[in-house]
């Protein structure tokens, strides 16, 4: 079951609705992710979908009454504030939602224009007052006292409810009741000034802060838009305008210069160029005529198409990739699980650290001041709140995911995001992963008693029903006409080859190990490339030797991977040991290992992993033919993915073009969001203990707890949002 929260920022609140989520009846394990708003349930045995729903509305309006939940996205990816009025919500939501503190109408943070009024007139009060202490005799400082508590009051009675309300709940450890209490702590020492002013940096703080978190969301969201918002139809009443939403199978689209494509489908007429950036991250064009499969999200270039549509709106390409890349927030990764349990032990510590401050010095200390020791607690109440930690967090992983996509690279995870960046072992299939793929026919070879055409047509025969590179390579240069109806009892033997029975002869199409199993001898042969041997009868026929080409970038990719610190890498082939060691050489492979049958990769990979118990080992394969060693990798991608489902399904990682360096540029990414996390754990806890020694040591102010608060947020939020505009060394030339 998927939840969405239109307009949920505060961090701490998301990680109690998790945590409470998570012990409903029925629920195994409940996931939210603060970037994307979406909540994910674990449904156990007896679960009950609308009960539970319930449950998570009611608890949701307890603890953030503007945000909006809904079983459906009403918005896009960027998740940005709701507007209470506009969803249906009820006069209860609208009412609720002015006791939040939280800016919830509009969008970007915006709050409404009653909060505005609210804090400007606090702020003015706020500065009328120091103008008052300073021209208002002693005797009328109670007009002093009471502007500034008109000030208090306007910017801070929304927290104060709130605090008051959460607590009857049970909910304490907030930043609404710490700001309470701190600011109850500065009325009582008659610090009329700082209450005030605390509240109204604090709402101001956290004014920009929304802003901060709904900016980087929106950011991302436009890294990641692939699709369209309209589409031209065609039906009886001429060219209509519709909603993309409303494109079905069989609809006939004109997609005209300049428009992106709403949905996939077939060219009927036009010929064109397409923009595959979107999708892939590679802006050559690529030239489309009528035949073609075009994909929903690439962009026509110079010319009219008229398109048949063969998947519709929700199930086009460009969704599907939409839908993964939002999915893959809800797999959280090391360092987000770890900051989440990090911050729910952090306040409570940091709070009876603050009451134990108010309490001990004066007692164990001579001379010390109850008064002095009493402020310095309250700032330690107000530093304690982990915002900047918990939001910085998720929205990196969210900001990795979605610039790789930019290149054209689908993480399903944050956890895989951290699994890239701890690889040192890159294990690799070879056709279609480093080499091109594409085979062809370089020589046939028959033996004595067999004629060429003979052995051409035993091939022909033999490699009729193959998907396989190598048998369409065959067949197209046989190029000769077969008789289904005289094949029979065709099969195809996995890492070896295939049999045919046609009339009354077997044919044997495949390795030296296929005809050996049949009991037929096989030299060898110092041929360069791969070698399909045929057999007719129980007898040698002869042997086609074919030829691949090692990808473009396949050398500058897998240099790439050494220079971002990958120690080991290593070819798995089920082509013969001899042009699997030539494909290594070229490519200054660590190891190689060919003739390998699909359980020998299986065996041969599970040593590797167990030899690299200290780190990471992934595996790169087309997504199909490998889904046994992918499904055992710490991480597995699929190369060349482009609108193939079955590659989607099998790999963690997945790269939507065949370029091998795809995958430096997932770990350089991978890398890149590594450090901007660290930088926020080290600004966010660098700024709170500074704050924290410096108050211990009597030189703490409140505006500096405030700043440590909200301030290191968006300062952490700001620098998150680098990762998007992030250059790698693919743009920067240095290979």
């Amino acid at each position: 079951m998927r939840v969405f929260l239109e307009g949920l920022n505060c961090a701490n609140c998301a990680g109690k609705i998790e945590k409470l989520v998570g012990k409903m009846p029925n629920v195994r394990e409940a996931s939210l992710s603060l970037a994307t708003g979406s909540l994910v349930i674990d449904e156990g045995e007896g679960f009950a979908q609308e009960e539970t729903y319930d449950a998570i509305v009611k608890l949701v309006h307890s603890l953030e009454p503007h945000v909006v939940v809904s079983q459906s996205r009403k918005q896009s990816t960027a998740v940005e504030p709701c507007g209470c009025d506009g969803h249906g919500e009820g006069q209860y939501q609208e009412e609720e939602s002015r006791l939040s503190g939280h800016s919830h109408a509009g969008s970007l943070g915006d709050m409404d224009k009653r909060q505005k009024f609210e804090l400007i007139s606090a702020i003015g009060l706020f500065l009328l007052g120091f103008v008052l202490q300073a021209l208002v005799p002693a005797n009328l400082e109670m007009v002093t006292v009471g502007v500034f508590l008109g000030a208090y009051l306007l910017a801070g009675y929304r927290v104060i409810l709130l605090a008051f309300r959460n607590i009857g709940r049970g909910q304490i450890f907030d930043e609404n009741f710490l700001m309470t209490i701190a600011t109850f702590g500065a009325l009582v020492l008659t610090e009329w000034p700082e209450a005030a002013g605390v509240m109204i940096f604090f709402g101001i703080g956290e004014y920009f802060q929304d802003r901060a978190v709904d900016n980087a969301r929106r950011s991302i969201a436009e890294t990641i838009s692939f699709n369209a918002i309209t589409a031209n139809r065609v039906g009886p009443e001429g060219e209509v305008v519709i909603d993309a939403k409303a494109v079905k199978v069989g609809d006939v689209l004109v997609i005209k210069p300049g428009e992106k494509i709403p949905a996939d489908g077939i060219i009927m007429q036009g010929l064109s160029h397409l923009d595959t950036s979107p999708l892939t991250g590679e802006s050559y064009p690529r030239k489309v005529e009528k035949g073609d499969e075009i994909l929903s999200g690439m962009i026509n270039g110079n010319a009219v198409l008229k398109v048949l549509v063969t998947k519709d709106y929700e199930n086009s390409t460009a969704m599907k990739i939409m839908h993964l890349i939002e999915e893959a927030s809800d797999k959280k990764g090391k360092t987000e699980k770890f900051i989440t349990r990090f911050s729910r032990y952090y306040t409570p510590i940091v709070v009876f650290s603050a009451v134990a401050m108010a309490i001990f010095p004066p007692l164990l200390i001579p001379g010390a001041s109850w008064q002095t020791w009493f402020y310095q607690s309250l700032i330690f109440l107000v530093v304690s709140c982990p915002c900047a930690l918990v939001l910085s967090i998720p929205i990196s992983y969210f900001g990795g995911i979605g610039r790789a996509s930019k290149e054209g690279v689908l993480i399903k995870g944050g956890n895989y995001l951290d699994v890239l960046y701890q690889a040192d072992v890159f294990v690799f299939d070879k056709t279609g992963t480093l080499t091109q793929g594409e085979f062809k026919v370089l020589k046939t070879a028959p033996v004595a008693g067999f004629s060429e055409a003979e052995l051409l047509a035993a091939a022909a025969a033999g490699e009729h029903y193959s998907n396989h590179p190598i048998g369409k390579a065959i067949t197209a240069y046989a190029q000769q006409e077969v008789d289904e109806t005289r094949l029979k009892n065709y099969a195809e033997i996995p890492g070896k080859g295939t049999r045919v029975e046609v009339d009354d002869q077997i044919i044997l199409a495949g390795n030296r190990s296929l005809l050996r199993d049949h009991q037929i001898e096989v030299n060898g042969s110092d041929e360069e490339g791969t070698l399909v041997y045929l057999a007719i009868d129980g007898k040698l026929a002869g042997y086609l030797v074919l030829g691949d080409q090692v990808k473009e970038n396949a050398l500058s990719a897998l240099q790439g991977l050494k220079r971002l610190g990958v120690k080991k890498t290593v070819m798995l082939s089920g082509d013969n040991a001899s042009v699997a060691n030539q494909v290594g050489k070229k490519l200054s492979l660590d190891e190689v290992m060919g003739d390998c049958l699909p359980q020998d990769k299986v065996a041969a990979f599970e040593k590797i992993k167990a030899e690299n118990k200290d780190g990471k080992t992934i595996f790169v394969g087309d997504g199909m033919n490998d889904a046994p060693v992918l499904a055992m990798a710490d991480a597995g991608i699929a190369m060349g993915a482009l609108g193939s489902d079955a590659a989607i399904e099998a790999a963690d990682i997945i790269l939507m073009k065949d370029d091998p360096m795809d995958i430096t540029k997932a770990v350089d990414i991978a890398k890149y969001t590594r450090r901007i996390m660290i930088q926020n754990i080290v600004l966010a806890l660098g700024i709170k203990i500074t704050v924290l020694t410096l108050t211990f040591f009597g030189m703490g102010e409140m505006y500096l707890a405030i700043f440590a608060d909200v301030g290191a947020a968006i300062l952490t939020i700001l620098n998150t949002s680098r990762i998007l505009r992030y250059r790698g060394f693919w743009q920067k030339n240095r290979y």
